[in-house]
């Protein structure tokens, strides 16, 4: 028993100070490839010797130099998608993540596998390119690019639809790259814009809340267009294990900003939503164009008896703060 008790003890000693830790906020994936142990190579796949193993005869090295041929541990995804005789650049390292202590790094007893980036569904694997290539070099090591043409790079990447973890990675750093969103040009933002139409939701929702920085003169013919076709697309019924409610609260938050009194029809149905996070963002829009118009279409949804239970309770407390009843 005593045993027994000062094993549950030193687990609890090991795990108690990651409790309550923030997290650490997203940064830019590309600057997080040229960190720690990482290396970046280009390199062809020679041979598949293995479930989950590829064999990479490397080329040459962009960030840090490693062995020439390499046997990398990847996911089932990656295994089935590369292709033997194809060029990749790819990120690469030797060290995990220790699994009890934070900020702590072991080898990997699997061997070399492949770096996926905070936030990123995907591990870094790219069908070699001009583009790809040009912007996982770090700065230190080729001429520095302008913000105009990284952007442009960016833009070509997000641009192509056969290599999704390309796709993934150039929206990720458009969405938490400040400095290119700010100095954004007018051509760059019309593709930007265009690429947003074409994404799936998880993506369309990043390209939307990166846009919100852009300079006035950039977003302004056609951000307000895009939240109105999100907000119309959809009607109350969401799938909520999907990335839809998130995408429309966003675009509702947009709104909020964007929005004027054409709008609050179509912002009101959304009172109505399956999601409450959604239904919050719909009251939210509406108080900032017309809070009149807010307050009559809450009680209306109060006594329709036709909305959640939580957004009964936000919109019946949203009543009292402005009728006093």
């Amino acid at each position: 028993m005593k045993l027994k008790l000062k094993r549950i003890l030193l687990v609890a000693m090991i795990t108690m100070p990651l409790v309550g830790q923030a997290a650490r906020p997203l940064g830019p994936p590309i600057a997080e490839f040229f960190k720690g142990d990482n290396r970046v190579a280009r390199g062809v796949v020679v041979e598949k010797p293995a479930d989950n193993k590829i064999t990479i005869r490397v080329s040459d090295y962009l960030y840090q130099s490693d062995d020439g041929v390499l046997i990398l541990s990847v996911d089932t995804d990656v295994f089935a998608e590369v292709k033997v005789g194809t060029e990749y650049v790819f990120v690469f390292s030797r060290l995990r993540k220790n699994r009890l202590l934070r900020d702590e790094w072991e080898v990997n007893p699997d061997g070399p596998a492949l770096v996926k980036a905070r936030g990123l569904d995907t591990p870094a694997i790219y069908t070699n390119n001009v583009a790809i290539a040009a912007l996982l070099e770090p700065t230190d090591g080729r001429d520095e690019l302008s913000v105009d043409a990284e952007t442009s790079m960016l833009l070509r990447l997000a641009e192509n639809s056969g290599d999704g973890r390309a796709r993934e990675l150039a929206v990720f750093e458009l969405y938490l790259r400040h400095d290119l969103q700010s100095a954004i040009s007018g051509n760059n933002a019309e593709r930007y814009a265009t690429i947003t139409r074409s994404v799936d939701p998880r993506l369309k929702n990043f390209l939307l809340e990166g846009a919100r920085r852009f300079p006035e003169e950039r977003r302004a013919f056609w951000l307000r267009l895009q939240y109105r076709e999100v907000v119309t697309a959809h009607g109350t019924e969401l799938e909520l294990n999907s990335h839809i409610p998130l995408l429309i609260k966003n675009s509702l938050s947009g709104l909020r900003e964007e929005g004027t009194v054409d709008d609050l029809e179509m912002i009101g149905k959304h009172l109505y939503s399956n999601a409450p996070g959604v239904a919050k963002a719909a009251l939210s829009a509406l108080d900032a164009i017309d809070p009149q118009q807010a307050l009559a279409r809450a009680q209306q949804a109060v006594q329709a008896n036709k909305i959640h239970l939580v957004t009964r309770r936000a919109l019946t407390t949203y009543i009292k703060q402005h009728t006093g009843a």
